[in-house]
């Protein structure tokens, strides 16, 4: 025993000795793990009981020993690389922190459990992957921040997620610029995601990342996710493309989610073992997007393009803004105790606040009561140019047999059944908020087939932008009041009103287009009881009838033609007006004031009109041509060129 001592020692010393003089590295590899200490980092190496060997604060058990060797390979500080190949895996430690971290590896399947003792000190860890592997995870556990590098890695992992982070700190993922990276789990486990990260995760770098989710989501962030510059794949999931807590950002880069169980992307607030918020200022629940390009397809039942329990925002602050979502699933019976509701799908879907001040955004839901962009309480547009789309039919509800045990419906007497439950129907709509809708830049085209285009379920206020919404029913409606100040507004309903408000109506300003359908349905409309109130701007309405009271407080003089007795609040539509044309023109003698697109060739009804031109008792004349130029917006032309008008109805102004 004496012997070997002394025969190991010697070994040591004259590998340290060798090391020293050369200034080269000295190699100790134990399994497939490797360590690095440059020279000037070996130090004292502290040999025990021929037992242990400690080199820089790293001990050695030495019988793990598989041999030690100098060369003189470059060393980088805070460094961890990880190559896999195959079934098999290697890792490279860098001296320096080579005490602070244990790496276990077993065939292609990675842990590294790095020391509570990292601190700023130490600094940040950087562990970069590499490789192939079909059998192959990385789990990393630790309680300070660390620098993920994705560098060209392929990883399958069937009994667990491809990378698992357990660590609740700052994780910068860095997929690294030319390189492609694919990360795929395996099925029917009991992980959230594909790729989980504990902490919060900034992901960026120029290469490309693809993520398949066969046991749950394709990402899963226990904390946020912050998103720039590279390009991430969500190939598939059982559950969602991405699914964080606390809040979702992008500043850059490209996003590109489909084949995922459910929904697209989904940002919830952040809770405590008891479901209670964890008040934090990062925990917003909120989703932000400054630029980027985001491209989302959802097919499932109920699904939502993008969810947030916060407030969306959406604005082109740092880079041009590209956000494509369409949703083409049906509609998802959810039970909760006696309680059935319907969930449809919905592109854009925030259960406090969307605010959309720029960007370009194309929204298209194509199943059954699908919505192109809903909110819970309040949607306010300043910028950006968004199409949102309705296109699919309505869900009218079913009733079934449902519950368990026994009781009415529930199988025989005695139990605990639930008895017949109609289920929820749901419409089909392009914009709706329970709060209210608020519009002051921007253009907004809305179309919806089967049911309402955009509603609110408090007001709707207008100052600027261009908005153009074409339903079913109405096609823009205010449960409470409707103001116009400001902005072009063109409304287009086949079978209802064109511009509803079920409170009191203003238009202050701007340009208020309503086309409204036969018969009871009016261009403009107005609650019962309630009031159109005009004191500027240009307005034209046509439908069955004028149905709206028009307030004596209004301050601008208008053309109604509807008469004094008869239906409507406004008190009938005996005065009808047929046009031909592709524009309705206004006009005093050969002077005309203004124009408007007719969504159809041939349309007949009662007209309301107004101008800051018009006077009142003076005679105005509306009718059809064909022959319209100037320049036109959203529908609208002032001052037009018109060669010639055919019909023409004359009204005189009030």
């Amino acid at each position: 025993m004496k012997i070997i001592k002394q025969f190991i020692l010697c070994t040591l010393y004259l590998i340290l000795c060798t090391c020293l003089v050369s200034a080269q590295t000295l190699n100790v590899q134990s399994g497939s793990v490797l360590y690095q200490f440059p020279a000037s980092q070996a130090g004292e190496m502290l040999y025990s009981n021929a037992t242990t060997l400690t080199i820089n604060g790293k001990e050695f058990n030495l019988g793990n020993i598989d041999k030690m060797y100098v060369d003189n390979s470059a060393v980088t500080d805070n460094t961890v690389t990880v190559t896999y190949n195959s079934n098999s895996a290697n890792v490279i430690v860098a001296g320096n922190i080579a005490q602070y971290v244990d790496v276990t590896v077993s065939g292609a399947q990675v842990s590294i459990i790095q020391s509570e003792n990292v601190d700023d000190n130490v600094g940040k860890i950087s562990y970069t992957l590499s490789g192939s592997s079909s059998n192959g995870g990385f789990y990393h556990e630790g309680s300070y921040k660390i620098d993920l590098v994705l560098n060209g890695v392929t990883l399958t992992n069937p009994s667990g997620p491809a990378i698992n982070i357990q660590n609740g700190k700052k994780i910068n993922v860095t997929v690294k610029a030319g390189t492609t990276n694919t990360l795929v789990d395996g099925s029917n486990g009991d992980w959230k995601g594909c790729f989980r990260v504990k902490g919060h995760t900034e992901l960026k770098g120029g290469g490309v990342l693809n993520i398949t989710g066969k046991t749950a989501n394709a990402f899963w962030g226990k904390e946020f996710l912050e998103m720039k510059n590279c390009t991430l794949n969500i190939l598939g999931a059982v559950g969602d493309g991405i699914n964080v807590n606390q809040h979702f950002s992008m500043e850059s880069g490209t996003l590109n989610i489909s084949g995922v169980g459910d929904n697209g992307l989904q940002v919830s607030y952040e809770t405590d073992d008891n479901d209670k918020i964890i008040v934090e200022d990062d925990n917003t629940g909120a989703i932000t997007i400054t630029g980027g390009t985001i491209n989302i397809t959802t097919t499932a039942s109920g699904s939502k393009g993008i969810k947030a329990e916060g407030a969306i925002y959406i604005s082109e602050l740092a880079n041009i803004t590209s956000v494509t979502v369409k949703t083409t699933g049906g509609t998802l019976l959810e039970t909760s105790g006696t309680q059935r509701d319907t969930s449809v799908c919905v592109c854009i879907k925030s259960e406090t606040a969307i605010s959309i001040s720029g960007g370009t955004l194309t929204l298209t839901s194509t199943g059954q009561g699908g919505r192109a962009m809903t909110c819970d309480k309040t949607i306010d547009i300043t910028g950006g140019t968004i199409t949102a789309r309705a296109e699919g039919s309505n869900y009218t509800g079913s009733s079934s047999s449902w519950g368990g045990g026994g009781g009415p419906g529930g199988g025989g007497p005695g139990g605990g059944g639930f008895g017949n439950s109609s289920s929820n129907g749901k419409n089909a709509k392009g914009v709706k908020a329970k709060g209210a809708i608020t519009i002051s830049g921007g253009t907004l085209t809305v179309y919806s087939a089967s049911h309402e285009g955009m509603e609110s379920k408090s007001t709707i206020t207008i100052t600027d932008g261009i908005v153009n919404v074409q339903a079913s029913d109405d096609a823009i409606n205010a449960t409470g009041d409707f103001t116009i100040s400001g902005g072009y507004v063109y409304g287009y309903s086949s079978s209802n009103d064109g511009l509803d408000a079920n409170g009191n109506f203003y238009i202050k300003g701007g340009v208020a287009i309503g086309f409204g359908a036969g018969g009871a349905e009016s261009g403009i409309d107005t609650g019962e009881s309630r009031y159109l109130i005009i004191s500027g701007g240009y307005a034209f309405g046509i439908g069955g009838r004028v149905d709206a009271s028009i307030s004596s407080s209004s301050t601008q003089a208008y053309c109604s033609g509807s008469s004094s007795s008869g239906g409507g609040w406004g008190g009938g539509s005996s005065s009808t007006i047929s046009i031909s044309g592709s524009y309705a023109v206004v006009s005093q003698g050969t002077t005309r004031l203004f124009a408007v697109k007719m969504p159809k060739t041939s349309y007949s009804g009662a007209v309301f009109c107004s101008a800051p031109e018009m006077t009142k008792k003076t005679s105005y004349s509306i009718g059809g041509s064909s022959s319209v130029s100037g320049t036109e917006t959203n529908g609208f032309i002032k001052s037009p060129t018109v060669t010639s008008v055919s019909g023409g109805t004359s009204l005189t102004a009030k």
